[in-house]
């Protein structure tokens, strides 16, 4: 069983629980490695009274979960766009060789902010190395703004 999730502002988050032995694959595999990737948190630990740091993960809510940050718009786009090359250079220092070319990823970039309220929704798009879906891989990002 492999666990599939897509976030969708429109249609609302989606965790669907599949029995495929193949599991989720492909450029879909990617866009959900990409999003937990983007999430996760580097961790730094004390090895011999000298800090190291983990090199996995984009270590997006360093960047983004700053009140300074959260008040403008432009700081927003310009830390999104950090953790997004911080995820890229992440997951390509970390795929395997035998890994499938729609599983590879190319690059990824900011496409749009958009504000309604408080809330900031960051739309990200994702390429593979090869390309299989006939969809964009994109994602949202929703960034509660600071009052």
């Amino acid at each position: 069983m492999d666990i599939d999730f897509i976030t969708d502002l429109n249609e609302g988050f989606q965790i669907s629980l599949t029995n495929n032995p193949r599991k989720v694959e492909g450029n879909r595999a990617l866009l959900n490695r990409f999003e937990l990737t983007f999430f996760t948190k580097r961790r730094e630990f004390d090895f011999n009274s000298s800090i190291v740091q983990e090199n996995y993960g984009g270590d997006a809510q360093k960047f983004i979960d700053r009140p300074v940050v959260l008040n403008d718009v432009q700081a927003i786009s310009a830390s999104v766009s950090i953790a997004i090359d911080q995820t890229v250079q992440s997951m390509k220092n970390d795929e395997p060789d035998n890994i499938l070319n729609t599983e590879k990823i190319d690059r990824a970039e900011l496409i749009s902010l958009e504000v309604v309220g408080g809330i900031i929704t960051a739309t990200i798009q994702v390429y593979p190395v090869e390309e299989e879906l006939y969809e964009d891989l994109r994602f949202n990002l929703p960034i509660i703004r600071g009052a």
